[in-house]
């Protein structure tokens, strides 16, 4: 029963992306300019702490990228991602991790720069079980929304691409944690259920470089293959929280693909690192002038464990 609580909220937020989901491939039907969609499978780590030691999970899912051209200078994308993962820990206790990440954007482009707005919510569901005196099932929630800005610039060098840009991101987060005491822990007095609601903000400074090249094998197929590294620090807010800010979307004319996404994780709920960075590597083939794969890896660095992400995925432009 207490299991269905917390799943239940999870399905509510899934079934609010799905809704989104439909609405936004909507609007691509009514648009003729270009567009474009993706899918990924993508793997993340994050260490859970417990009492006596520190828990790798490797959580993996899928993802959607949508990308659409309002006009010249005005276009809209959507994400929307899953990851699942389940471990034992020395200790008798297994932990089950869920997260989901939606989010959209809006973009304007002038000449060599450009200026975007996003928004984007985010869930993170940990739940342990455990077999001891101490407690029987403990369910830790955050949720987490978040209101970015991006102003950067891009500029092409023959058949590289440089660019830089700087960007600011308000999040609010809530976190749950509820502990579901076991049968002998009540009779030692303790209540049925122990629920803390914590309420927090936070607030990032973000920056970041990189640099692509591209290679034409043919009219219609190519290789682009760059590096970024991006820089965050937290100015105000819980110094013990922070969320990641996902860099802006690749975007460039010297390539028939017009819309490339570096598949991080928006909001993802980090804790302990006010001031790290981290890189990322993109490789992409273009098949033809409609079919593109994506793989990228990002690295974190200056943080407590310097968590590897890595993501493949299949892009199509219409």
């Amino acid at each position: 029963m207490n299991k269905n609580i917390y799943r239940s909220k999870t399905f509510g937020f899934k079934f609010s992306c799905s809704v989104f989901i439909t609405g936004f491939i909507y609007i691509i039907s009514l648009t003729t300019l270009a567009n474009s969609i993706g899918v990924n499978h993508s793997q993340l780590e994050q260490y859970i702490t417990l009492v006596d030691e520190d828990v790798l999970l490797n959580p993996a899912g899928e993802g959607v990228f949508i990308s659409v051209d309002l006009n010249d200078q005005w276009s809209a994308h959507f994400d929307y991602q899953t990851w699942q993962d389940k471990e034992q820990a020395t200790i008798p206790v297994t932990i089950d991790l869920e997260l989901a990440t939606i989010g959209g954007s809006l973009s304007y482009v002038q000449d060599n720069w450009y200026a975007s707005t996003s928004i984007g919510f985010s869930e993170d569901d940990i739940s342990h079980s455990l077999i001891q005196n101490r407690f029987e099932h403990r369910h830790d929630n955050t949720q987490v929304t978040s209101f970015s800005g991006v102003l950067g610039t891009n500029w092409l060098n023959g058949n590289w691409m440089l660019d830089l840009s700087m960007g600011i991101q308000y999040a609010d987060w809530s976190i749950e944690n509820t502990i579901y005491n076991s049968e002998r822990a009540q009779q030692d007095g303790k209540p049925p259920k122990e629920l803390s609601i914590t309420k927090s903000n936070s607030s990032i400074i973000n920056a970041s470089m990189s640099a692509a090249r591209y290679w034409e094998l043919t009219q219609a197929q190519g290789i682009l293959a760059g590096v970024m590294l991006s820089w965050n620090y937290q100015f105000a807010g819980d110094e013990n929280l922070t969320a990641n800010i996902p860099p802006p979307t690749r975007t460039t004319t010297a390539q028939p693909t017009t819309s490339r996404n570096i598949s991080v994780t928006p909001s993802r709920v980090t804790s302990g690192d006010d001031n790290y960075g981290q890189i990322t590597s993109y490789l992409s083939y273009d098949l033809n002038k409609n079919w593109s794969i994506d793989v990228d890896t990002s690295i974190e660095i200056a943080t407590i464990n310097n968590n590897l992400s890595w993501a493949i995925g299949i892009n199509y432009s219409f």
